[in-house]
This record gives C-alpha cells, structure tokens and sequence, in this order.
C-alpha cells in the first residue's frame, strides 16, 4: 500500500490528497491552499474579476464591470443587545441622578448625560468596530454594573459609569484596529467636552460635561481591558495625547 506524504508538512495524507494546479504538488487539507504551501506559481492566481476582464478584451469587448465593493456595515444589534444597553443606560442615569437631578434642570440633566456622553461611547466603539469587520456587541458587566450603581450613593466623590462593555471579535485582530476601536469611544466624549465649553454655563451643560469627562478619563486609564490599555499598546503617543485632555476637561468639570 502506497502512501502518500504532503510535499510540505511530510506528514501522511488522510483521505484523498490535494493537487496544487499551480506547482503540481501533492498537500493535506491544511496546506492545500497556494498560500498555505508558499507555492512558487501563487503569482498565476487570478481572482474571478480579472479571468472575466481577459476573456472579455480577447473577445474584442472593451467594457468590463468594476469589482463590487461590499456595502459599508450599518449599526447591527446582536439579539438581547437592546435589552443589555437599555438595562446598561438606566444603570448610567441612576449613577448620574445625584446631584444632578436635584438642581435647576432635575431629571433633564442626568437624562441629557446618559443620551449625549454614555450611549453615544458604547455606540461609537460598535461602530468603529463593525465598519472594521469586526463583530461588536455591547454586554453587560456584572462588575462594572455593580459599580456604577453603587455611584448612585450620595456624596461618593468619584463617579464610575461603565455598566458594560462592547465585546468585539475579529479573526486576525491587529493593535492598530484593536487601539482604534477603543480610542472611539473616549474621543467621542473628549470632542463632546470641547464643544461644551464656549455655551453658557448652566446645570445642563455641566451635567453633560462631567459625565463625558468622567467616562473619558476612566477608560483612558491604562489597565486590564480599559480602552486605555488597548490604545497604549497600539500608541503610547496617542493614549498619551487623549489621557492629558481627559485629565484636563475632568479637572475642568470638578473645579
């Protein structure tokens, strides 16, 4: 009985061995791929556009359809995803209601928060991600969720709101894509600030603003699964930029 080795690996060839029709070689299902194999004809491989623009020029036809592009992803929600972010943003406007709903503005202050700085985060690292090819849901976090209620408590002098977090998972994730997703969600709440500070001053605005400084600065930091980690490690000299301005628009909003 014969057996059949792959050129590549060496290894015995369970089943029905595959022939390469660029080198002639003979490979197991792992290494059956030209690129799998470093196979030295992989520069005859045609994708199915350019095997339809030669066979139209040689029949004479100048016109040949462009590549389609996939269409660029919209805001997909996972099912149960609705339900975590409604569950997450509730969690967010207890946390916020004091003080905030006790001053002129009441329950529209820490409303306006949660709509302006916390929803429009979480939305902004699934949609960087999403447009990226990624899959993103945002998930609740029984951690993060006991925290931020717990910052519900009156006179805690530090706030934490992330009573969850997007999950994302990507088949060959790079530092750069990983650090752009989760830059997305603290540049939204840094842009948020800047465009606060020239209107009026007023409870509203200060509510907003404190809100979108605190959730900049806390996932900034540069530990664990904090968006803050994720950047450093793609760019120190980015985290180090975004960090210095959650740091100053937190000062701003606490003096």
């Amino acid at each position: 009985m014969n057996v059949v080795k792959c050129d590549y690996c060496g290894e015995e060839i369970e089943g029905l061995p595959y022939k390469c029709k660029y080198c002639g070689g003979i490979f197991c299902v792992k290494h059956h791929l030209p690129e799998n194999h470093d196979c030295p004809g992989l520069h005859e491989a045609k994708s199915p556009y350019v095997i339809e623009r030669e066979e139209r020029m040689a029949r004479g036809v100048a016109w040949w359809p462009a590549p389609r592009r996939p269409p660029k992803p919209v805001l997909l929600f996972h099912p149960g995803e609705l339900r975590d972010l409604t569950i997450g943003m509730a969690a967010a406007f207890v946390a916020l209601a004091y003080p905030w709903a006790f001053r002129p503005g009441g329950v529209l202050a820490p409303l306006l928060a949660v709509l302006l700085a916390v929803l429009p985060h979480e939305l902004a690292h699934k949609l960087v991600a999403q447009r990226m090819g990624f899959t993103a849901r945002y998930t609740l976090s029984a951690t993060g969720l006991l925290l931020t209620l717990l910052s519900a408590v009156p006179y805690m002098p530090f706030k934490i709101i992330m009573p969850g977090y997007v999950a994302i998972s990507a088949y060959y994730p790079d530092r750069r894509s990983i650090g752009l997703v989760a830059l997305s969600g603290p540049l939204v709440n840094i842009a948020l600030c800047l465009a606060l500070l020239p209107l009026p001053s007023s409870p509203l605005k200060w509510a907003v603003f404190y809100a979108s400084a605190i959730i900049a600065l806390i996932n900034l930091i540069p530990l664990g699964d904090l968006d803050g980690a994720k950047v450093l490690r793609w760019s120190w000299l980015v985290w180090g930029a975004a960090a210095a301005l959650s740091v100053a628009l937190y000062a701003l909003a606490v003096i």
